[in-house]
């Protein structure tokens, strides 16, 4: 009978073989991991982008889609061609401005008392009317009105407004209402002091614009951060001033916001096509840019020939484009490109033979500002396209609210 061989432990080679199998197993564990969780962040990156900026599309659809109720079209939309947010003035390769106006539904009074730089209300006001707010003055009838600014914020239950007399500002997206709205030498007309009074609504103002910030708190580098911003026209926060602080954020990571116009035409003509290969003229100068024989006026029949100019009274389809980026950058890529032709996401499937291929950044140029390039930094992006119809363009007459009160 064998005697029983006593146990025994392992050898340092079997240990150096089990130690470098297992290493290697943890390794690829690890690697798996790692893959997986730069995967999620990506497809996150792409979703929050993604998310940007169709609530920035949507939001800006809702208004531009209002433009013009109550309002006069020949001043409901107004067009910034490349806006310098940081310096609040044009400038080239920048994103553009947009600014529309429409009535608000809920605020009317009549006024007892009009004088040259006052309205004086038959009951108190319910909210305050900041400065830079728009009211429209209409004469029984609605055949004269007036559009005036508040010049100072006026409280809940004043029963009164001053209004601005001040030089007209300079023109832009982020600052007050400008000369379109300070037709307070008007007042002075019969039909405003008439036995019956005037009504007064108020005329809602939204100016977008990209502007650029510094989320993280250095200094060293400022402004790296685009956002969607909303400016009403008005003190908002109360210092007397109406400026870039009283604008409010919108959508994070908006990164451009390129807007086009579609015009009148009749027939089969094909409609123009404004901002894109031409540059729009700046805000209220593309009222004053065509002359006073030609512009549109309220009575006009739609076939008229001063319908069909290039005059923003006439515009029939507003088209935006906008880009989204992630907040972060990632190093591990380079970045998407949704700006040069041929880039990957970019062109789509290829055109017929001889059709003229829409650039997807419109009149943006092929060198924007450097915080706004929507090129590589290692950014996931997203781009969405709406074209909106803003049919309120299409009244001919003023008109009084049936009901007053509210506000």
């Amino acid at each position: 009978m064998r005697a029983p061989r006593p146990p025994r432990g392992f050898t340092l080679v079997e240990l150096l073989v089990s130690t470098a199998i297992g290493t290697v197993v943890l390794a690829g564990i690890g690697l798996v991991f790692v893959s997986q969780a730069w995967q999620y962040q990506a497809h996150a990156s792409r979703r929050a982008a993604q998310s940007s900026v169709r609530q920035a599309l949507g939001f800006v659809e809702r208004h531009v889609r209002n433009a013009g109720y109550g309002v006069d079209p020949d001043r409901a939309i107004l067009a910034y061609d490349s806006f310098d947010a940081a310096s609040n003035a044009r400038g080239d390769g920048y994103p553009d401005g947009l600014t529309v106006h429409a009535r608000d539904l809920y605020f009317r009074r009549r006024a007892t008392e009009v004088g040259s730089d006052y309205l004086r209300f038959d009951r108190e006001l319910q909210r305050p009317l900041r400065k830079g707010e728009i009211l429209l003055v209409l004469c029984p009838g609605a055949i004269r009105y007036a559009y005036v600014t508040v010049g100072e914020t006026a409280p809940t239950q004043a029963t009164s407004v001053r209004l601005d007399t001040t030089p007209v500002p300079v023109d832009s997206p982020a600052g007050a209402p400008g000369a379109l709205f300070r037709e307070q030498d008007m007042l002075g007309e019969a039909c405003f002091h008439d036995t019956e009074p005037p009504v007064v609504v108020r005329v809602e103002r939204a100016s977008f614009y990209v502007a650029a910030f510094d989320d993280d708190g250095d200094p060293a580098t400022p402004g790296t951060t685009p956002y969607l911003m909303l400016h009403r026209g008005v003190d908002i926060n109360g210092d007397g001033n109406i400026d870039g602080s009283d604008a409010a954020p919108i959508a994070v990571g908006i990164e451009q916001f390129q807007v086009a116009y579609i015009l009148n035409t009749l027939g089969n003509t094909p409609p123009p096509l404004v901002g894109v290969d031409d540059a729009v003229p700046w805000g209220e100068s593309w009222h004053t840019a065509t002359p006073e024989q030609e512009r549109p006026r309220l009575e006009d029949a739609y076939a008229s020939p001063r319908r069909l100019g290039s005059h923003p009274a006439n515009i029939r389809q507003v088209r935006l484009t906008l880009v989204a980026r992630s907040t972060k950058a990632d190093a591990q890529r380079p970045g998407d490109d949704v700006l040069t032709p041929g880039a990957v996401g970019t062109e789509g499937p290829a055109l017929p033979s001889g059709t003229a291929s829409w650039r997807q950044l419109e009149n943006l140029g092929t060198t924007p500002a450097s915080a706004f390039d929507p090129r590589g930094g290692g950014f996931s992006r997203a781009v969405m396209r709406g074209s909106i119809a803003p049919k309120n363009l299409l009244m001919r007459s003023q008109f009084i609210p049936i009901h007053l009160g509210g506000g």
